[in-house]
């Protein structure tokens, strides 16, 4: 029978709270093994069980897809998330997102690293730790009550061939390494036997290439979704089109992305784990799990009550799930001012309760120019602007007295594109 999890006391905290209420939409769903939700989720039985253990704040997409496989509500979890992490940090300063626990915060460097002399080879160090502070980790389905820890197999008579094989993987990485560098296009792939997925045959509107260790396709655009496949990294893919869904963050400029692009098959890849764009003017398509499209903003500032020297741009409106701002003025130290747009700031979903808010200092230098051009852009993602704008003039010296400004169509290009850019 499956080991019944340890006790938690929703008291004890913030975390322990939360992975109370994750046990209990497990329950509430039926009571169903770690395993089968895997299976819908993307992540193994045992990141889900740690995510309601206690012990660690799970990241989002792992609570997400707990959620989702328990038939939750994504959004009203994503809240919750989001408050557990502003309590965390509230509690336990800059080490929150390290240190999310007492419990991890109480474990000593020698606690974790070295075993007492009578648990050696017999327990690992990091299970240890945990029960010399009263803890268990969350048991996955398969273990039973009261069963002994195997030793290790990883005994010092294996150490010698652990290097041997270490060695030949080696080897096999780097002859691998140099045949693809020989074909000149080693680091992508199109073909099936590759584990690549094929291109459609009925043609494609854009290309792009997998990076992350391992792209989930999933069955629509939303990141509870159930994962009907994955794509190795390296990968050329073919896209048909994209649509809107659910806000990611892309792994390497850290931006928020909401676009998420169709497969032939059917399946919904992240923008935000793949390199590549749609082209400047393809419109979202239709798709399962859609969000609808951005269809208006407005803009407004407001002096910061905390800095007198900075003001906020505040950015409000229907179906927003990413802003961009950028101001029209002159670079500092010019001989000749030549004034252009420049990008302020790109925020997503998840920043604030106020909405879309963003703190910006007005430096001296471009203050003295005068009155400086504002826009708020509704944007998808890096390099991913919306034709959704709203633009005012805004004199520093009298920060509210910001007048609308009508902005001709190549300004409105040039300022969209500048605010929804990936930052440098």
């Amino acid at each position: 029978m499956p080991r019944r999890p340890r006790p938690l006391d929703p008291d004890d905290g913030p975390l322990q709270a939360f992975a109370h209420e994750l046990r209990c939409l497990r329950q509430a769903a039926g009571n169903p093994t770690y395993r089968a939700l895997a299976a819908t989720a993307g992540f193994s039985a045992t990141t889900l069980s740690d995510a309601a253990g206690g012990v660690r704040r799970p990241t989002l997409d792992v609570t997400l897809a707990y959620v989702g496989a328990c038939s939750g509500d994504v959004e009203l979890w994503e809240k919750h998330w989001y408050a557990l992490d502003r309590r965390l940090a509230g509690s336990t300063g800059a080490d929150a997102r390290v240190r999310p626990s007492g419990v991890q915060a109480a474990l000593t460097v020698s606690e974790v690293i070295e075993p007492t002399q009578a648990d050696a080879g017999t327990r690992a160090p990091m299970v240890d730790a945990f029960r010399k502070q009263g803890f268990e980790p969350e048991p996955v389905d398969t273990e039973e009550p009261g069963a002994p820890h195997p030793r290790p197999w990883y005994s010092r008579a294996w150490l010698p061939v652990m290097a041997v094989a270490l060695v030949l993987v080696l080897v096999l990485v780097l002859t691998d390494l140099l045949v693809g560098l020989e074909r000149g296009s080693g680091d992508t792939h199109t073909g099936s036997g590759s584990g690549c997925p094929a291109g459609p045959a009925g043609g494609t509107a854009f290309q792009g290439t997998t990076y992350s260790g391992s792209t989930r396709v999933r069955s629509s655009a939303t990141r509870s979704a159930p994962v009907i496949d994955q794509i190795p990294p390296g990968c050329r893919v073919q896209f048909v089109g994209f649509c809107i869904g659910d806000a990611e963050t892309d792994e390497t400029a850290g931006t928020p992305d909401v676009r998420w692009f169709k497969l032939g098959s059917g399946g919904m890849v992240s923008s935000a784990v793949v390199h590549g764009n749609p082209p400047w003017g393809l419109r979202p398509d239709r798709c399962p799990g859609e969000f609808p499209a951005p269809s208006s903003i407005s803009l407004a500032v407001a002096p910061r009550p905390s800095d007198p020297e900075a003001v906020e741009l505040r950015a409000s409106g229907s179906y927003l799930g990413i802003v961009g701002f950028a101001g029209y003025f002159s670079d500092s130290g010019q001989t000749v001012p030549v004034p252009r747009w420049h990008q302020l700031g790109l925020i997503g979903v998840g920043v604030g309760v106020d909405g879309f808010v963003f703190p910006w200092r007005i430096a001296k230098p471009t203050a003295d120019q005068g009155p400086i051009q504002l826009v708020a852009v509704a944007c998808l993602g890096g390099d991913g602007p919306t034709d959704v704008l709203d633009a005012l003039t805004l004199p520093p010296a009298a920060p509210t007295r910001t007048r609308p400004l009508s902005l001709g169509e190549d300004d409105r290009s040039t300022a969209a594109r500048t605010a929804c850019r990936y930052p440098v």
